[in-house]
């Protein structure tokens, strides 16, 4: 064992772990907002404190030093295979990624795709698997967005996050981020955090001293909750598994430092900021793209080969799709099979999820820069474009995907589907609800389609709906062999549906034959005629001889209840339902000369009862009373004729009620005719304005293309010019030295370089500071003489080396004779001045 190992086995020795470990995400900016946090932060918190920030793997950190001064806990950088010891600071090394696992830390080297460093999302996620509820994530000053994906994971695992308030941070982009998600539970300056966070650690739900215990009075805070959740946002939480639900409102209860569920009841009462909350809460769905990559390969190499889409149209459905992460990689692996294999497939892919907030970012499609981490490099290139601090899906990807608000527990299903993938939403559903989906998914695909879940989800029971594809990856197929207990939808998954027939069923467990069986000779011993309907009013079940009451008719058969009995029959039986519907768990009518009763007096019991939240009614008819000793019936005598009078005067009444609202209909009808004529005149005279200012739009475009060619023609002929003076002044061998009114020089052609001090560069500078020739003392007086007076001046003037020239300092006219500014030429006249000196 080496000396470093030693250390560690002696220090963790005897020594129990932190209460939390808590990560602190910095970059840019972040050792100021550091400083101030571990100044207020008491030294004996019980917690752990990992600090992870983007240094240069170039220069030694002195981070170690700088944060000891702030604080008495011990501060040390992080060692691999080191366990976290409570009120200990352990920093990143540089050029490395950190992870935790079992409470130990592990080094990795950086592998950064793209350049771009991401070891704090690396380090959130880790911990959040490792810790579950006792993470908590802290965001300070930093560049970039490297921290937003992993707060979500310590969120969705039940920990707590804090983000410096942008207001104090140097660097606002990471935090602005972080809070950009919705998921943030305090923004703080760092200096006000030690003491929010303190407060959060104290909370019994934090040390597991206390539960929240329905069973001993809470549950009616709970139901009052999840009451008020289904209000405000419309979406039923019932149906999530009680755990989940407890352990988000232990969190809030932690995090608002309340004592129990009744005060966080008033709280959420009187808060609509905290109801809101609390539904993104439990509506968290942690997705990243191509999570459990995997799994996407192999549906790449043995799912895709395996579908045959329907006249060439691939139908795909992401259920529970939150942010789009997930619909994006399907659409991506699809595309990149097509590519591959170039088929003609068209694909649509059907995304979908009851959180607004989530749906409206996945139809954005722009995702931090953080998701290289997760993106292949190619694909990233392919069908993603750079933007500022992100990437966003290009059009090419965008239009395979559908995005909807929908609820899989009510609204009704896609269908005709290849391929569904539901991903980490039946962990937080109960049992039955499972159930439910899974007949509901059943339908919804094709025969041969499959079936993608969670790596912590199965099917369970439903093991005769699908067959495993891979157990691991968690794929399935639906099976061809399984036929369902109510077949078309009877009963399907607790829910009531239309049914023409029955079928025998497989799947629901080897002994579901046998207890239908057990249940019908129950029925025949027991129970006199008797049949079970739904709410629809159809026949769900027939128990000994109801054939002798019901009547069944030639032509398309029906298994309305109604349609099946004698017109005299289905009035008393009418009126029993009624009594039913409005509240009554039982009810019985006695009645004599109904039609099959040869003049008895017959008794027809009702009783109402619920499951899984649908209502269904047994009725049972006795030829003559056969109540026991003592049994309470609340019964009327009816003559089947008086009854059928009684139907006829309900029947007048409401057809009456039908009439007056029908003619309330139609004056309402009228009267929002006469509006919608009335707008659809605005609209006729809008559509004028429209097609007026069409024309004249069309007008000034082509004003626009006429200008534009103008403009086109101008360019061509100040091209031609130019060029034209560019070659006079270089074929001439004349100089040409221009300046502005402001004398900065405006051009200098290549002669004058070779004259004098300027060159091209000077170009914007004022001539004054520069120093034109020593044989030209005189050149800034001349400039200024001829600027002031617009007077030229010309002068003879050589140079070290024997040449001579000519300088004429002129005013430089537009071609409105208006000055802006000078000119100056150089013309050399070093010959002719070598002729006259021969000459004289």
């Amino acid at each position: 064992m080496s000396h470093t190992e030693e250390e560690i086995t002696r220090e963790t020795e005897g020594t129990e772990g932190p209460c939390c470990v808590v990560g602190i995400g910095a970059s840019a900016g972040g050792l100021e907002a550091l400083q101030d946090f571990f100044k207020a932060m008491p030294a004996d918190t019980g917690a752990a404190f990992v600090v992870v920030q983007h240094l240069s793997p170039d220069h030694k950190s002195l981070m170690a030093e700088l944060l000891s001064r702030c604080t008495t806990m011990t501060v040390k950088a992080a060692q691999d295979g080191q366990a976290v010891l409570p009120d200990h600071v352990y920093l990143i090394p540089p050029g490395k990624d950190l992870s935790i696992y079992q409470g130990k830390l592990y080094l990795q080297g950086q592998n950064s795709k793209n350049h771009i460093n991401l070891a704090i999302d690396s380090f959130f996620r880790s911990l959040a698997a490792d810790k579950r509820k006792h993470a908590i994530a802290v965001v300070l000053s930093g560049a970039g967005s490297d921290g937003t994906l992993g707060i979500r994971a310590v969120k969705e695992a039940g920990g707590m996050v804090m983000v410096q308030d942008v207001e104090t941070a140097k660097f606002d982009s990471m935090p602005q981020s972080s809070i950009a998600t919705g998921l943030v539970d305090f923004v703080l300056p760092p200096a006000k955090m030690a003491e929010a966070l303190v407060e959060f650690l104290k909370h019994p739900y934090i040390t597991n001293q206390a539960r929240i215990n329905p069973e001993i009075g809470e549950g009616k805070a709970l139901s009052k909750i999840l009451a008020t959740l289904r209000t405000t946002s419309g979406i039923d939480f019932s149906s999530y598994k009680e755990n989940t639900i407890l352990r988000r409102l232990e969190r809030r209860i932690s995090v608002k430092h309340l004592a129990s569920l009744e005060e966080y009841l008033h709280c959420f009462l009187d808060s609509e900021e905290e109801q809101n909350t609390l539904y993104k809460e439990l509506l968290i769905g942690v997705t990243s793209f191509f999570r459990d990559e995997e799994a996407f390969e192999y549906i790449r190499k043995n799912v895709l080969p395996e579908l045959n889409p329907r006249e060439g149209v691939l139908r795909v459905w992401s259920a529970a799709c939150s942010t789009g992460e997930e619909a994006y990689s399907l659409a991506m692996l699809v595309a990149e099979y097509i590519r591959e294999k170039k088929l003609t497939w068209e694909v649509k892919i059907f995304a979908t999820d009851i959180d607004k907030n989530a749906l409206s970012v996945a139809a954005q499609g722009y995702y931090p820069d953080s998701v290289v981490s997760d993106v292949d490099q190619e694909l990233l290139s392919r069908y993603f474009i750079k933007g500022d601090g992100g990437y966003r899906v290009n059009a090419e990807l965008r239009k395979m995907l559908i995005f909807s608000e929908h609820n899989v527990l009510c609204n009704p299903p896609f269908s005709r589907l290849d391929l569904i993938t539901c991903r980490n939403l039946f962990i937080y559903l109960k049992p039955e609800t499972q159930q439910d989906l899974l007949q509901l998914y059943y339908y919804a695909l094709n025969p041969g389609g499959y079936l993608f879940m969670g790596t912590s989800e199965s099917v369970g029971e439903m093991s005769g709906t699908f067959q495993v594809v891979n157990n691991r990856w968690k794929i399935y197929q639906r099976s061809e062999s399984y036929t369902p207990l109510l077949q078309n939808g009877v009963i399907v998954g607790g829910r009531v549906r239309s049914s023409t027939s029955y079928k025998n069923t497989r799947g629901f467990g080897g002994d579901t034959m046998r207890l239908e069986r057990i249940i019908e000779q129950a029925f025949s011993v027991a129970m006199p005629p008797s049949v079970i309907v739904d709410e629809m009013d159809n026949i769900l079940h027939m128990a000994n001889e109801i054939n002798q009451i019901l009547v069944f008719h030639a032509g398309r058969f029906t298994n309305n209840l109604f349609s099946n009995l004698p017109n005299d029959v289905g009035l008393v039986v009418n009126g029993l339902l009624r009594r039913l519907r409005n509240g009554s768990d039982f009810s019985s009518i006695r009645a004599t000369g109904l039609e099959g009763f040869q003049n008895r007096e017959v008794l027809i019991k009702g009783y109402h009862f619920n499951v899984r939240q649908s209502h269904f009614y047994l009725l049972s008819f006795l030829a003559e009373e056969r109540t026991e000793e003592g049994e309470a019936i609340v019964s009327t005598v009816l003559d089947g004729q008086s009854e059928l009078s009684r139907r006829c005067r309900e029947l007048e009444q409401e057809l009456q009620l039908a009439k007056e609202s029908l003619q309330a209909t139609v004056e309402e009808l009228e009267t929002s005719n006469e509006e919608l004529q009335s707008s659809n005149e605005e609209l006729v005279a809008a559509n004028e304005e429209l097609q007026s200012t069409n024309e004249e739009l069309q007008s000034v475009n082509e004003e626009l293309y006429t200008v534009n060619s103008e403009y086109q023609t101008k360019i061509n002929e100040l091209v031609s010019l130019n060029s034209d003076l560019d070659n006079l002044l270089k074929n001439t061998d004349v100089g040409a030295l221009y300046l502005d009114n402001d004398l900065k020089i405006r051009k200098v052609t290549p002669r004058v370089s070779e004259i004098t001090n300027i060159r091209e560069v000077d170009v914007g500078r004022p001539i004054s500071h520069l120093a034109l020739m020593e044989g030209y003392p005189e050149w800034y007086e001349d400039i200024s003489y001829v600027r002031e007076t617009l007077y030229p001046v010309e002068r003879e003037i050589g140079d070290d080396s024997g040449r001579y020239w000519i300088v004429r300092v002129r005013p430089y006219r537009t071609a409105y004779r208006a000055v802006e500014g000078v000119i100056m030429t150089f013309v050399e006249i070093t010959g002719f001045h070598k002729r006259e000196e021969q000459a004289e």
